[in-house]
């Protein structure tokens, strides 16, 4: 790519004559990646603004600056866009030659579920014989390479990187609402879209649901010509979004329980969902449990379909699954006590999340989870009174702060308490692992213990056991054994706990 492909973007302010035939080696919105001919895109972020490192890029060898404010004295020319964001990934796009175009892609949005589809469409076409990479929240797979993944939606420069690198026949993206609001998908097209839900997350983001909802029904305008859009038609958003597009003449395939429904969910058992797709029914099956499952697997096998998977081998391409990590993933301890770790951290997640250990037979549920700290206030009391009204007893502890304090959070968990009247059922342990050994500690045989909210996510903050994540202290407690006991003094004072975790944190 040459300096002259990009220049009708934006206003250029430059004096000298400029070399517009010259090669541009590299793009990159960090300074620190500049080298020798590439071009330099300045982000304004959430809490840096990439302008100020313009400088840094020049000496690092940068032939242009991009950006949204006024340099009028740059040694290097600068050109003048209305969107960075957005600039990124169309420069990026012609930098790596438009590499979505020839790639089979499916996009993946909603509230819920986004992973799981992801790994069940992923296990579905590679049973089938497709090679696939995945771009999601747990990790990226490129070429049977993972890679760690910083977000569920990486940034337009990034995402073109690895489709870049790529040589399987199918990506399978995770889309973020953030991400489609911030352009990270900007010149990116999709052969799939798939609305799975929306429901009450990210209003401190997006401020209403209405805007929540624009913001997801962006993915669908990134449809190819010949895209298909599949949506949960179960879904009252998912509905709102089959008119809008079934009104611009996109195709669109519903998958819900109203026999309207291209693939129509006739029941749904334990690990089984029956479906009906042109008059003849299937019986699909998967390892998971859980209600939300099963849909997540009719969502997941309609595209595989339209691939040619054929819905009489889903059953079977399933069998062979594996799980995934965070996600409903159950642990059985020596004392027949049932632990589950799993990322719901929204109102109607929490309470699937209980309705499945319910539905699978646990005699009592105590549910461990928490608030992030300085997130969306307005879903905490739905998510405590769903937990409260379906579990045994609950422990609030520290999801993550993200800014907050312990004290602060501790000081929210004693209020709502008291809004909600749930001070009988529910403790406070601001050290999730010494929450977590409490609840193991107390469970019996035949009860399930929850832990929500964190999935497979490491812990941001320092707490009493050296562990990482929740998987890894439900295995340390599993060692542990009758010594748990020994842990029994350190659960008493909440105070002393507060400071305990206080002065590890200063450390």
């Amino acid at each position: 790519m040459k300096i002259t492909d990009i220049l009708k973007m934006g206003h250029l302010n430059y004096s000298e004559p400029l070399n517009q035939s010259r090669n541009v080696k590299g793009i990159t919105d960090n300074s620190n990646e500049v080298r020798p001919g590439y071009i330099f895109i300045a982000i304004k972020g959430h809490k840096e603004d990439g302008n100020i490192y313009t400088q840094q890029a020049i000496l690092n060898g940068a032939i242009l600056i991009i950006g949204e404010d006024d340099f009028t004295s740059l040694t290097v020319p600068y050109l003048k866009v209305k969107n960075a964001r957005k600039t990124l990934g169309q420069v990026a796009k012609k930098f790596y030659k438009d590499p979505s175009k020839n790639k089979i892609m499916i996009g993946i949005t909603g509230t819920n579920g986004k992973t799981t589809i992801g790994f069940f469409i992923k296990q579905l076409l590679e049973k089938q014989g497709y090679s696939v990479s995945s771009i999601g929240t747990i990790y990226n797979e490129i070429n049977g390479k993972r890679i760690q993944s910083v977000n569920t939606t990486p940034n337009a420069k990034t995402i073109n990187q690895l489709l870049t690198a790529s040589t399987d026949q199918v990506v399978v993206m995770e889309v973020s609402s953030q991400g489609l609001a911030q352009n990270r998908l900007e010149g990116i097209q999709f052969d799939y879209a798939l609305f799975n839900n929306l429901q009450h997350d990210h209003l401190d983001y997006h401020g209403t649901m209405e805007e929540y909802f624009e913001c997801k029904a962006l993915l669908f305008e990134k449809l190819k010509l010949d895209g298909t859009a599949i949506i949960n038609y179960n879904d009252r958003w998912g509905k709102k979004l089959t008119e809008r597009l079934t009104a611009q003449g996109k195709k669109v395939i519903t998958v819900g329980e109203e026999p309207t429904n291209q693939v129509q969910i006739l029941a749904k058992e334990l690990n089984n969902v029956s479906v009906r797709y042109k008059n003849k029914e299937y019986n699909l099956r998967t390892p998971l449990p859980g209600v939300h499952n099963l849909e997540n697997l009719t969502m997941s096998s309609c595209v595989a379909h339209e691939l040619e998977v054929p819905y009489e081998q889903v059953t079977t391409y399933m069998s062979q699954f594996s799980g995934i990590a965070g996600r409903f993933e159950i642990f059985h301890l020596a004392n027949k006590v049932t632990v589950v770790v799993d990322y719901a951290h929204t109102p109607d997640a929490l309470a699937t999340s209980i309705n499945t250990a319910i539905s699978n037979g646990a005699k009592r549920i105590i549910t461990v989870f928490g608030f992030a700290g300085n997130r969306d206030e307005s879903k905490r009391k739905a998510m405590l009174e769903n937990v409260c009204r379906l579990s045994t007893y609950a422990i609030l502890t520290v999801t993550e702060l993200f800014g907050s304090t312990i004290d602060n959070l501790y000081s929210d968990y004693i209020s709502i308490q008291k809004e909600c009247q749930v001070e009988e059922k529910t403790s406070i342990i601001m050290d999730r692992t010494l929450a977590i050994q409490k609840a193991i500690w107390e469970a019996q045989s035949g009860d399930w213990v929850l832990l929500l909210g964190k999935g497979h996510e490491q812990y941001k903050e320092n707490y009493s056991l050296k562990t990482k994540t929740d998987q890894e202290t439900v295995q340390y407690l599993q060692g542990q054994g009758n010594q748990l006991s020994t842990l029994k003094t350190l659960i008493g004072n909440e105070k002393e706990l507060i400071n305990k975790l206080q002065q590890g944190r200063e450390n």
